[in-house]
């Protein structure tokens, strides 16, 4: 597809006044209602002539950090993949290629939870290992883009899209340095062609201002509307195949019972999240009390005092008289 030119390629001022004529007309401007891009990808993964959108969703990504348009050669469907924990699904395994033929797995997942680190290092770790040959030739690992869509705001993040990897630097250095490696005598590449790399993508976050491509696709995931004023080519096929009124109502019952199902985890996980962080601040509480205790125990405050202060109960007091003691 032909590639748009993007208003934020013109001068500095004419970009500003392009955003803020945005701004002013965003609540007049026509939009179109679309299913949840998340649910849309295994949608669209089930035939092949709609791979299209879903390569320039990936595309779009890839472009904004420097690396080519990619297609998409296969999916994956491991065993790992199958297993029944809805913790260690993710959305869709990929394998994509370049133009220069260079093959890459490409796993898009979602979460609601700040945990979800742990499971972007899980699955990540899981690809390359399932994506190794019986033989277990190591120089066959496949380079892993992990791609994870937060439903809600990390309390580090302050823009909407980041991008991590694994840099090498000299004890004293304070520039990566590239690894080169050769495989099998062949020509040489950079460590960074192998090692998993990381998008974060905290769909709250996005502002509503479209500068580039990938933008477009922001504004997608958060509001599941396509503007008609997008310039990006796939936009008017996303808006077509996946209109909420273009559903057959198989389709519309599934996506209905997928999106509950999604609801479902998010609700559980928030809440198990949150009843840790409860249970963690009384744990520090009691610790504190503890620690206060143990200070008036060694200046000699009576155990009275110390439970005036602390609230801790006389037998609380009197075991921790006794441990340090011992100690």
């Amino acid at each position: 597809m032909k590639a748009q030119t993007y208003p934020s390629n013109a001068p500095r001022s004419a970009s500003i006044c392009y955003l803020a004529a945005k701004t002013r007309h965003k609540t007049r401007m026509s939009q179109k209602a679309i299913v949840s891009f998340d649910f849309a990808i295994k949608y669209l993964l089930k035939s092949k002539k709609d791979y299209q959108i879903v390569e320039g969703f990936i595309s779009a990504l890839l472009q904004a950090f420097g690396y080519p348009n990619v297609k998409i050669k296969s999916l994956l469907e491991s065993e790992s993949n199958k297993e029944q924990s809805e913790l260690k699904q993710s959305i869709a395994d990929l394998v994509v290629e370049d133009a220069e033929a260079n093959k890459y797995i490409v796993e898009i997942d979602r979460a609601y939870t700040s945990t979800f680190i742990y499971k972007a290092c899980f699955n990540a770790s899981r690809l390359i290992v399932d994506s190794l040959e019986a033989n277990e030739d190591y120089s066959t690992i496949q380079k892993v883009f992990h791609i994870n869509l937060l439903y809600f705001v990390p309390s580090s993040m302050k823009a909407p899209l980041y991008h991590g990897e694994t840099l090498f630097k000299g004890l004293e250095a304070t520039t990566p340095v590239e690894i080169d490696i050769s495989k099998l005598g062949s020509k040489k590449f950079g460590a960074r062609q192998i090692l998993p790399e990381y998008f974060v993508i905290s769909v709250p976050l996005f502002n509503d201002e479209i500068q580039r491509e990938i933008d477009e696709w922001l504004y997608v995931l958060k509001h599941s509307a396509v503007r008609e004023d997008f310039h990006s080519p796939y936009m008017k096929q996303v808006s077509d195949r996946l209109s909420v009124l273009k559903l057959t109502a198989g389709e519309l019952a599934t996506y209905r019972r997928e999106r509950k199902e999604a609801l479902k985890e998010r609700d559980y996980l928030t809440a198990a999240e949150e009843k840790g962080r409860e249970e963690g601040i009384q744990e520090g509480i009691e610790k504190g009390r503890e620690k206060t205790a143990k200070n008036m125990l060694s200046r000699g405050y009576a155990p009275e005092e110390i439970q005036a202060l602390t609230g801790l109960s006389l037998p609380q007091i009197a075991q921790l008289a006794q441990d340090a003691t011992h100690n």
